[in-house]
């Protein structure tokens, strides 16, 4: 998610100066990703998966553009 807000004209910021907020959200939902899954035949934890992808992650950032 983005929401920019334009600034007002100043001599020092210039026309075009805004500020910008952005919400970056990575497995939002918090399911489980398996990965990595044992394909030797032979092995005793065949067809097992051996790893999984990272929980939920949310980044915030902010931007000044002028």
């Amino acid at each position: 998610m983005t929401k920019a807000f334009g600034l007002p004209t100043m001599k020092v910021l210039g026309e075009g100066a805004r500020i910008e907020i952005r919400a970056n959200a990575f497995n939002l939902f918090n399911n489980l990703n398996l990965g990595n899954i044992d394909a030797n035949i032979t092995d005793a934890n065949f067809g097992r998966a051996q790893d999984a992808l990272g929980g939920r992650t949310i980044e915030g950032e902010f931007h000044f553009k002028f």
